[in-house]
């Protein structure tokens, strides 16, 4: 829930293809995020941690997806119309699709977020309708923030952001570079040294 490159993705989807893409880009986090809740509960979080060559590559091809997505944002046409639905699409619904789930699930710091928090939840002999009662909490949260989220920027950008466009494309792709330089300067200096 805090601000990062899923707020900025699925800000930058909602203010590009309307509440339709934010929704869709929100479900797919949420479908990222289950899967990451999915495998902490059920134990393989611990070959990851035990792995850090493992996590270091996909953080790294998470640096490279940052960096496309901030070269999409930079390049968008971002029409912003006080007078319209607000309803235009960012390419397609399985584009939207897409960079939900695959901002989710290039940030192997959400399994480390859930072993952190599952760790203190879950014994050895947690029942397995447990576990998936934590797997679906876990989602349900994710995706009910982010469509909150959608929900709010469709409903606020008409007027106040007509004519800002070049600004908000500038901006939004800078944050995504910065992230993106951030996280491989992470991996360069505490994960590989």
């Amino acid at each position: 829930m805090s601000p990062g490159p899923s707020l900025i993705v699925v800000s930058q989807n909602t203010l590009i293809g309307g509440l339709r893409a934010g929704v869709l880009t929100s479900v797919s986090h949420g479908v990222g995020v289950c899967f990451y809740a999915f495998l902490t509960v059920f134990g393989v979080a611990l070959m990851t941690q035990n792995s850090q060559i493992t996590v270091s590559v996909i953080r790294i091809f998470g640096c490279i997806f940052l960096l496309y997505l901030a070269w999409n944002v930079y390049h968008a046409k971002w029409k912003f119309d006080p007078h319209s639905s607000g309803d235009k699409t960012i390419g397609s619904s399985l584009e939207a699709l897409r960079d939900g789930f695959t901002i989710a699930i290039i940030n192997p710091k959400i399994i480390l977020f859930f072993t952190a928090l599952f760790g203190q939840l879950i014994e050895e002999d947690t029942p397995v309708f447990i576990k998936f009662n934590l797997v679906l909490i876990a989602t349900l949260v994710d995706i009910i923030w982010y469509i909150l989220v959608a929900l709010l920027l469709s409903r606020s950008r008409l007027a106040v952001l007509h004519g800002k466009e070049h600004f908000l494309t500038k901006s939004f792709s800078l944050m995504l570079i910065a992230f993106a330089i951030y996280f491989f300067i992470d991996i360069v200096f505490i994960d590989l040294i």
